[in-house]
């Protein structure tokens, strides 16, 4: 059965750094044999229809094809609707940081004493969070959780992901 799933990829198009063009990466997605491919926006969204997915073999064509490595992280349209259902992602500056494995009791629980905003875990893989600051002015960005948690993680805003599901 084919399902619809979104690869949020980590640090692409950043300034100067790390360029990908997205006509560039939807051929790529093609070319592995992915359906109905499209992107959306430049920070690398690339939604797709298929029956499954390996995020091992994405991040290996994307190495070979681009020159460095870049963290995928996928997700179902099932998986983005229940976050968007979530009572907070209907609040003011909410942020999803879509983490790479699932968070451990002792990491939600070290989340708990250091998160000082309102925030809850998805799935055990995804933190939505309602930020009391704009995002470049909150230590609560993707780098912190990335750091805290030991783990890669790419985050989107809530807008982003609002539009993500209306190409899903």
């Amino acid at each position: 059965m084919r399902m619809s799933f979104v690869a949020l990829l980590r640090g692409i198009n950043l300034g100067a750094r790390n360029k990908v063009d997205m006509k560039s990466l939807k051929g790529l997605f093609e070319e592995m044999g992915y359906e109905n491919v499209r992107t959306y926006i430049q920070t690398g969204n690339v939604i797709f229809d298929n029956a499954a997915y390996d995020v091992s073999a994405i991040e290996t064509a994307l190495r070979e094809k681009y020159g460095f490595n870049i963290p995928v992280i996928v997700r179902s349209k099932e998986e983005l609707e229940e976050i968007q259902q979530h009572s907070i992602f209907a609040k003011e500056q909410v942020y999803i940081m879509f983490l790479a494995n699932e968070t451990s009791d002792e990491q939600q629980a070290l989340l708990g004493e250091l998160v000082e905003d309102e925030f809850a875990v998805c799935n055990r893989k995804n933190i939505i969070i309602n930020l009391s600051a704009n995002y470049h002015k909150t230590k609560f960005t993707n780098n912190f959780f990335e750091k805290k948690l030991g783990m890669p993680s790419t985050a989107r805003n809530q807008n982003t992901v609002n539009k993500i599901m209306l190409k899903m």
